[in-house]
């Protein structure tokens, strides 16, 4: 099993108001044991951070970049941050940053 990896991203373009936030959540859900959140920032890109094994995240990343059929993505950028070992589940967050 591989260890833990978190990342925090975020995807600029057309991704506010077309379903980007849950599409990134059915994603993680689906693709593995994921954990993490999602919500739209004041600057109009969709931010958030994911947990999970490194093949699962290298595939998370990849759905990021295409987005669900409705958006556009210019951008995406991503890093590694430390694991939150006690967090479970997948959620879409409220509100804006």
């Amino acid at each position: 099993m591989d260890p833990l990896r978190r990342i925090a991203f975020e995807v600029q373009g057309r991704v506010q108001g077309v379903g980007f936030r849950r599409f990134v959540e059915r994603k993680a859900l689906s693709i593995g044991d994921m954990s993490g959140w999602v919500l739209n920032a004041k600057n109009g890109a969709v931010k958030g951070e994911a947990q999970g094994a490194a093949d699962d995240l290298e595939r998370l990343i990849e759905a990021l970049k295409s987005g669900p059929f409705s958006s556009r993505v210019d951008k995406v950028d991503y890093n590694f941050i430390h694991v939150i070992s006690s967090e479970t589940g997948f959620v879409i967050r409220p509100g804006r940053w």
